[in-house]
């Protein structure tokens, strides 16, 4: 017979392991941890696309990239600085030109999709403390054992 504190314990491994899942499984460009389709539009998506894939460019060479008007372009990149998606920095070779890029948190998505969960699992135990490590896997193997009885 299962008594009240072993159930409001399985509940609670039950909600770790679906946080656990939905962490590994997600991964987040907001730096606010909002999911990447938390309202981003199609015009946004591409343009982020554009410069991941092409690297930086000018509001110039991203509207002929994308096939839309400067000023429509201009907007997409303020909304998106805006939210911390990209920035806006001088060009290195002409002072002239500002050139747009992503942000840490986009870079960081990119990679994450690019790796999957085993490259986030992977860096998360490389920062762990070998005692963090240990502990991780020894509750691991223990609910394992007690699931296999």
């Amino acid at each position: 017979m299962v008594d009240e504190t072993s159930f409001r314990d399985a509940e609670s491994v039950m909600v770790h392991l679906r946080a656990l899942r939905q962490e590994l499984l997600t991964t987040s460009i907001e730096p606010s941890g909002d999911q990447a389709r938390s309202g981003l539009t199609q015009p946004q998506v591409s343009l982020i696309r554009s410069l991941v894939t092409d690297g930086s460019a000018t509001v110039t060479e991203l509207a002929r990239r994308l096939s839309l008007s400067h000023s429509t372009t201009s907007g997409i990149v303020d909304r998106l600085q805006a939210r911390g998606l990209v920035s806006r920095k001088p060009d290195p070779h002409d002072r002239r030109y500002t050139r747009i890029e992503v942000t840490a948190p986009v870079q960081g998505y990119t990679r994450d999709l690019e790796e999957g969960p085993y490259g986030r699992l992977t860096r998360a135990l490389f920062e762990a403390s070998p005692a963090e490590r240990k502990a991780v896997l020894d509750g691991l193997e223990t609910l394992r054992a007690l699931l296999a009885r």
